[in-house]
């Protein structure tokens, strides 16, 4: 009896150590769970507070990317109401009784007014039955007037300018010019009409100075990578033939005009839509 009873409590005694090992087991594996669970409660708190926190500054550009966009339109729009008093258009009556007006073209341009405005002011670009008519900059540099309005403050609409490279007096054999396609359709945007065709195939560009007036008709257009030898100024004879041969045989549009190989050649150069490559715009001097 002795021995039974004493078996008894070593059973009772293992059966207690059982239940205490579950215990602690059990009690592990909801401790184990429970940080699981919060590991996993912390984790979805922290991306919910990234998540929001990225909104935030997603909103934030934006509204700064809107803002600006309409400052600069602002900007743009008072540029074009002051310029309002500098240019005066001569109407087609009196270009029909005046010779001397027709050979100055349709446009009266008040270059005293505009340098006091912006001395880095060279000519003027108008092309009829669109947007482009504006003055035109030039200084030392191309990047200044990608970013810079008339009265030399940032603006991501920038100007029209020349190349720097570039004499202001349109004498050489390729004369550049540089302008951005904006979604307003202001600035060289219109080119895209010209590349398009939508202007029809007799284009006339006329550019003045104070010295002079000349008049370009476009004689080919077309779209590709930025490319340097388009912006070259001078070449011989047989080079100049050539590029011209080429241009018109990548224009996108057979364009009606007078070509004389010996007349120097006006080059408008502006982005396109996506802004990877440049639609491209050349005239033949008509003088």
């Amino acid at each position: 009896m002795k021995g039974k009873h004493f078996k008894n409590k070593n059973e009772k005694k293992d059966e207690h150590s059982n239940k205490k090992r579950k215990y602690i087991k059990r009690n592990k594996y909801n401790n184990k769970k429970y940080e699981n669970n919060k590991k996993h409660i912390n984790s979805k708190m922290i991306l919910r507070k990234v998540v929001q926190v990225i909104s935030i500054l997603v909103f934030f550009v934006c509204l700064a990317i809107t803002l600006f966009w309409m400052y600069s339109n602002v900007q743009l729009k008072k540029i074009e109401n002051d310029l309002s008093t500098v240019v005066t258009n001569i109407q087609e009556d009196n270009l029909k009784e005046n010779k001397e007006l027709i050979e100055k073209g349709s446009l009266k341009i008040d270059f005293t007014q505009l340098k006091s405005i912006n001395s880095d002011v060279i000519g003027w670009i108008y092309i009829k039955d669109t947007d482009i008519n504006y003055p035109i900059l030039q200084t030392t540099n191309n990047e200044y007037y990608l970013k810079n309005s008339l009265y030399k403050t940032y603006s991501s609409c920038g100007s029209i300018f020349l190349d720097c490279n570039t004499k202001k007096d349109f004498s050489e054999q390729n004369t550049v010019i540089y302008g951005h396609n904006l979604k307003n359709q202001k600035m060289f945007a219109d080119l895209e009409k010209v590349y398009k065709g939508e202007l029809g195939d007799k284009i006339t560009i006329e550019i003045y100075t104070e010295e002079a007036f000349k008049k370009y008709m476009v004689f080919a257009s077309y779209m590709e990578e930025p490319n340097l030898k388009v912006i070259q100024k001078n070449w011989n004879q047989e080079q100049k033939t050539n590029f011209i041969e080429s241009a018109i045989k990548k224009s996108s549009i057979k364009f009606s005009y007078d070509m004389e190989n010996n007349k120097n050649i006006l080059t408008l150069i502006t982005c396109d839509s996506t802004g990877k490559k440049r639609i491209i715009v050349h005239a033949i001097n008509t003088d």
